[in-house]
């Protein structure tokens, strides 16, 4: 039986597995972020990708008359396989297997499902599977208290926060710091955090990706999860953080600040006082995401790979996909390659070595800036504007 001939109806049928055919049901929202708190998986995320033709199945909870999702997934069928369009999750065995083998059984054209940048379940799946390493998130667990935060920093970040916070406060009339829901923050000053990355893009001679769209994009998302961080004094703002909040979880889309206040590093201020809030408000992780950089090594951020994991009908139907398998392959390479640069340039010694990972990665960069120009870095895994 194709999934094109499964429920179409945007309400809850009475079996405890369900596929809404072309249809995102209403709950499908909520229950996306309350089941995976993540940002990618987040229709205030999606809504910005094609979702034409998109597909909901659900798994219900086993109580009686139970409205609760216990698993969620959109997906797109093209053509022999389907592709999962929610990212980011940390994958259960159980629930993994329960969606494939309700499709394989409901579609017999379907060899293939493809779920990307999760991760995956450790334990063994009931399908032949493969999985590949397609991209990663730097993450900071954070501990129950901010005294037990600074205490984990090391000591010369420690001091440069200090010595930055405690400069500010002295030579700055009235500086403070506010965190404020992002329904509640007027658009100019949103648009003032924006120009901000703009101009320190301009510094560096690169090119922000927050063009007239993906700054929309950012906005909404910004309008419907968001908080945001402030820095102010006498003399207007100074720094903003643009982050999200899904759960237990703190995605941080951009920090920006105006170059006049380098020397106040307003920067890392912005971003460690959000971590801060994130610790007094009960989030458990703070998303950093793509790019090992040093600063987000010094805030205690740790790498976290996520795979592209492809689930297959049969071994048969593996064997028989040699060029996908390839390309998956390739994709993993470079992004093994890409790493490797990252932790010579973090880590190299010899400063001719360091020039050349330097020269090489900015080139890598580039291509890849204008390759994917239009879309928000942080919102497609490619790391902070």
């Amino acid at each position: 039986m194709p999934l094109t001939s499964l429920t179409s109806a945007c309400s809850k049928p009475p079996a405890s597995e369900s596929i809404y055919r072309h249809c995102i049901p209403e709950f499908a929202a909520k229950a996306l972020d309350d089941l995976y708190s993540n940002l990618h998986s987040s229709l205030a995320t999606l809504n910005f990708t094609n979702l034409s033709e998109t597909s909901t199945y659900v798994k219900w909870t086993e109580e009686n008359n139970s409205n609760n999702p216990e698993s969620i997934f959109l997906f797109q069928k093209l053509g022999q396989s389907l592709r999962v369009v929610n990212e980011g999750m940390r994958l259960k065995k159980n629930e993994v297997d329960n969606f494939c083998e309700y499709v394989f059984a409901n579609d017999q054209e379907i060899n293939r499902i493809d779920f990307h940048a999760v991760v995956p379940p450790q334990q063994r799946l009931l399908r032949p599977n493969l999985g590949w390493i397609c991209t990663e998130d730097i993450v900071i667990t954070l501990p129950n208290d901010e005294q037990n935060y600074l205490n984990q920093l090391g000591k010369a970040t420690r001091k440069s926060i200090k010595k930055h916070l405690t400069r500010a406060q002295r030579d700055l009339p009235n500086f403070h710091h506010s965190i404020q829901p992002g329904n509640q923050v007027s658009e100019e000053a949103l648009m003032k955090i924006v120009g901000f990355n703009h101009s320190r893009m301009a510094v560096k001679e690169k090119l922000s990706a927050l063009d007239t769209q993906t700054t929309k994009q950012l906005l909404s998302i910004i309008r419907s999860h968001g908080i945001v961080g402030l820095v102010n004094s006498d003399r207007g703002m100074g720094a903003g953080t643009l982050a999200c909040r899904f759960g237990d979880d703190v995605f941080s889309l951009i920090t920006a600040h105006d170059p006049a206040y380098d020397a106040f590093g307003f920067g890392t201020l912005s971003r460690h006082l959000m971590i801060i809030h994130s610790i007094q408000t009960g989030a458990k992780r703070f998303h950093l995401l793509g790019g090992n950089m040093s600063s987000k090594r010094s805030a205690l951020g740790v790498r976290e790979t996520l795979e592209h994991l492809t689930v297959y009908r049969s071994p048969v139907d593996m064997l028989r996909d040699p060029k996908f398998t390839l390309e998956l392959a390739t994709n993993a390479a470079k992004y093994h390659l890409h790493r490797w640069l990252e932790d010579q340039t973090a880590h190299s010694e010899s400063s001719g070595i360091a020039r050349f990972i330097h020269a090489l990665r900015h080139s890598i960069r580039a291509w890849r800036r204008w390759s994917s120009l239009g879309k928000i870095p942080g919102l497609t895994r490619g790391g902070q504007p």
